[in-house]
């Protein structure tokens, strides 16, 4: 089965297990840290996009290249993506290396950055697990694992472009990591000593979580120094019907991710490295342009996040082998033949408006009052660039609202943008209010307001 099917999302078993997660929970998103109302002081942090599409070794790279012009139509230059130790040492000793070599120069040549995970055990190194698969199994000796990852980085260390490794992917379930948590933490702490060995100058943090686990990140955290902490999250496409992009975080026990983050992982980045929603039968591309116009700022709303991984860049084929059942077939931006579907116009909106370094986030600064209409499920989120321009996402799953806001900074001029990208000028600014913001129900309202 090709590696890049194993690398797929999280399968349908593991639903019951999320579903557990989030049972009991209120539907509210949780609350941003406070940040100060004066504009002087708000604080700013990195924000940064990447995109992940697997590979198997010996892929077509003309095709690879194909792809790579697609990231940077999309405006996205950092890839993410498996180095699989069964592919790439097939027996003890053995490696096949060559073809990463001519990838990561075809990367550089295209301006692309490379931030790998490295997953999946040969059946030459495996422990043994509680299935007969031995790729999701732990090493029967980490050491084995770890002289891998050392023999990659050390490959991989002539191309500036690789800038960091994760240790393994979705390791906090049984489906990725057929093991225990201390048989993943001895895993993970033996390659990052590794790596950092022959190529310090990479970041190297253990591999994104299905969920935000507050128990296996500190453990992780206290194994060895991570440079990353992240996870995944697939709100509306893999999680119960409860759960959406907007009560996620709070669902799958934010507060006590963030509480052991701050405890053990000395103010590592955060990441949510892989994110995405499937146009799977019933669900539209509008549907999923939707979905991202809120997802992104959802998450980049919260302080601690700083980076969103995008799953994909383009659809599976039909029929190819995949873990997961049908979403892993529609998560791309653009079908299999990259015919780019309405969410490659909305996510190269978004990356052009807030891929700007680093942004402030103004939701605690912003005054939002409803002059008419209903509000019932009303979100707005507020962002701050570099060069002063504010940018604002505001809409209402279930009303209706027309808002008036006061932003915490003058404007001289607002534009709308539609999901395709195609701005509009809006009436209604006057200095620091913007008035007549009219949300239809469902939909979601983009606003720059310029300095």
């Amino acid at each position: 089965m090709p590696i890049r099917r194993l690398t797929t999302r999280t399968a349908p078993l593991v639903l019951s297990l999320l579903a557990a997660c989030s049972a009991g929970g209120g539907r509210q998103p949780p609350a941003a840290a406070p940040v100060p109302t004066a504009t002087s002081e708000l604080p700013s942090k990195p924000v940064s996009f990447a995109i992940l599409e697997d590979y198997d070794l010996g892929d077509d790279l003309q095709d690879v290249a194909r792809d790579f012009g697609l990231f940077r139509e999309l405006g996205v230059r950092t890839w993410r993506g498996s180095i699989s130790w069964l592919e790439a040492e097939p027996a003890r000793g053995r490696y096949e290396l060559a073809w990463l070599d001519r990838f990561a120069a075809l990367a550089a040549d295209s301006g692309i950055t490379l931030r790998p995970y490295i997953a999946y055990t040969p059946e030459w190194a495996a422990r043994g697990g509680r299935d007969a698969d031995a790729w999701n199994d732990p090493p029967r000796d980490p050491g084995d694992f770890a002289r891998f990852a050392r023999t990659v980085a050390r490959s991989l260390r002539r191309h500036p472009n690789v800038r960091s490794f994760e240790i393994f992917n979705e390791e906090n379930t049984a489906q990725w990591w057929d093991g225990t948590r201390a048989s993943y933490d001895s895993t993970w702490a033996a390659a990052a000593a590794a790596i950092r060995a022959v190529s310090p100058r990479a970041a190297v943090f253990p591999g994104g979580m299905v969920w935000p686990d507050a128990e296996w990140i500190a453990a992780a955290c206290d194994a060895a120094r991570a440079d990353v902490v992240a996870f995944h999250a697939y709100p509306e496409t893999w999680t119960p019907d409860s759960v959406t992009v907007e009560t996620y975080l709070h669902d799958f026990g934010w507060d006590a991710f963030r509480a052991a983050w701050r405890e053990h992982c000395h103010g590592a980045p955060v990441w949510v490295d892989e994110t995405g929603f499937a146009t799977v039968p019933g669900k539209t591309e509008r549907d999923q342009a939707l979905w991202w116009a809120r997802a992104i700022p959802t998450f980049l709303s919260v302080p601690e996040i700083q980076e969103i991984g995008i799953y994909e860049i383009k659809d599976l084929r039909a029929g190819a082998p995949a873990i997961g059942g049908a979403p892993n077939y529609h998560l791309g931006l653009a079908d299999a033949d990259r015919r780019k579907k309405l969410a490659f116009a909305t996510v190269r909106l978004l990356v052009r408006l807030l891929d700007t370094g680093t942004l402030a986030v103004t939701d605690s600064a912003l005054a939002v009052t409803v002059t008419a209409g209903a509000a019932r499920d009303l979100h707005v989120h507020g962002f701050l660039r570099p060069d002063g321009t504010q940018v604002l996402f505001a809409w209402d799953r279930a009303g209706d609202p027309t808002l008036r806001i006061r932003l915490p900074r003058s404007g001289r001029r607002a534009i709308g943008y539609e999901l395709d990208g195609t701005p509009h000028p809006l009436d209604g600014l006057d200095g620091r209010t913007l008035t007549g913001v009219r949300l239809a129900t469902g939909a979601v309202t983009i606003v720059s307001v310029t300095p």
